[in-house]
């Protein structure tokens, strides 16, 4: 526990503020300021083509307020997560660039999917799609040598990287989440997303939605080759997910439709972020 990395206090403390309803934009872009990464790349953030916004915005509290409360949380938690993860030293057969696509795709896709599916939590899928494979990156960071066997293996049995892990490791990238979240305390949310996205969606409860609409996103980017997901291999998407979101050949047809170009797009926020 001592080795895995620290996320921004800044992280903490406007996430608690943001649920205070008498918090203002200007009282949280105080704090924010605080973190010039965080700052410029808010500002970055907002005056790029992934909001639409066609004007210019030259103050932290103007960018907060252009975004909305909860978009600048998920910027800012994510901003958060992606400083902390450094990864210093390449690893060989792992391309960081294509690892983070295959993360932007997720999100894009699952936020599309949330439109047709959870509307009301769409941005809360997009992050947890980004996020959701982290605890990969975490045991590249922090054990660079058993990640590199991981992929050895997974490459020669044409498994998933998580069914490698547990013959390397005895345990996976989603028990490495569950580690992390008692350090970093994310939302609950995007937490079971990150620990359950390789679980059977019938013996889940809480949060098995999001956690459906990920698995679904996974699936959809891998099958589109949008990015690397360490491995070669498919999920099994078990036909509980169908039934459990309603997903109909139409609704899956306007996700795969906005993908492409969801992804882009999802590439520019992790590039503000």
């Amino acid at each position: 526990m001592g080795e895995l990395p620290t996320i921004p206090s800044v992280y903490l403390t406007v996430n608690k503020m943001l649920s205070d309803p008498h918090t203002s934009a200007i009282d949280v872009g105080q704090v924010v300021s605080s973190d010039q990464v965080i700052a410029s790349k808010i500002l970055k953030l907002a005056n790029s083509a992934f909001y639409g916004f066609a004007g210019r915005v030259n103050t932290v509290p103007h960018a907060i307020a252009v975004l909305g409360f909860n978009a600048t949380k998920n910027v800012v938690l994510t901003t958060g997560v992606l400083s902390a993860l450094n990864l210093k030293n390449p690893i060989e057969g792992f391309n960081l660039a294509a690892f983070w696509k295959h993360s932007a795709a997720v999100g894009a896709i699952a936020r599309l999917a949330a439109e047709e599916f959870y509307a009301q939590r769409k941005e809360e899928a997009f992050v947890a799609g980004i996020l959701h494979d982290i605890g990969k990156l975490i045991l590249a960071i922090c054990s660079p040598d058993d990640f590199s066997h991981c992929m050895e293996i997974s490459a020669s049995k044409g498994c998933l990287f998580a069914d490698a892990e547990k013959e390397v490791l005895g345990i996976c990238h989603t028990d490495i989440a569950s580690w992390i979240n008692r350090k970093w305390n994310l939302p609950r949310e995007i937490a079971s997303v990150m620990i359950n996205h390789h679980k059977n969606i019938s013996v889940l409860s809480e949060h098995t939605r999001m956690i459906a609409i990920v698995k679904l996103a996974d699936v959809l980017a891998r099958g589109l080759q949008l990015g690397h997901p360490c491995d070669y291999s498919m999920p099994i998407l078990e036909p509980s997910i169908s039934s459990l979101l309603k997903v109909t050949p139409k609704k899956l047809d306007t996700i795969l439709a906005g993908s492409f170009g969801a992804v882009q797009s999802s590439m520019d926020f992790i590039n503000a972020s």
